[in-house]
């Protein structure tokens, strides 16, 4: 059962890793309106950021900052209309992660 906790962790990470663009900014939380595909690029390096220090050092503490780098990416994708159908298909996943598998 940790296995398939593990590989689905894998999948939904992969998934969400398809946003994913090289430059680097301050950790935002959200997007503006007006420029939601610039707001998402720069939430999904936050998610990159976290995701590589999580695979790096599988903790707790890092698993939840992924979580919520990609509840934060997955909110944000929500309010922009070309992307909103990402949000019902994974947030549920992240919501119902438990990190402390990872202790």
């Amino acid at each position: 059962m940790k296995k398939i906790k593990k590989l689905s962790f894998a999948f939904a990470l992969a998934a969400m890793s398809v946003f994913a663009v090289a430059c680097e900014e301050e950790e935002p939380s959200s997007v503006n309106n007006n420029n939601c595909y610039d707001g998402l690029v720069a939430l999904s390096d936050v998610l990159v950021s976290k995701s590589n220090t999580f695979s790096n050092a599988p903790t707790s503490s890092n698993c939840s900052a992924l979580r919520t780098a990609a509840l934060n990416l997955l909110d944000a994708a929500q309010n922009c209309d070309e992307y909103g159908y990402l949000y019902e298909e994974t947030a549920q996943y992240w919501v119902n992660l438990d990190c402390s598998d990872f202790d």
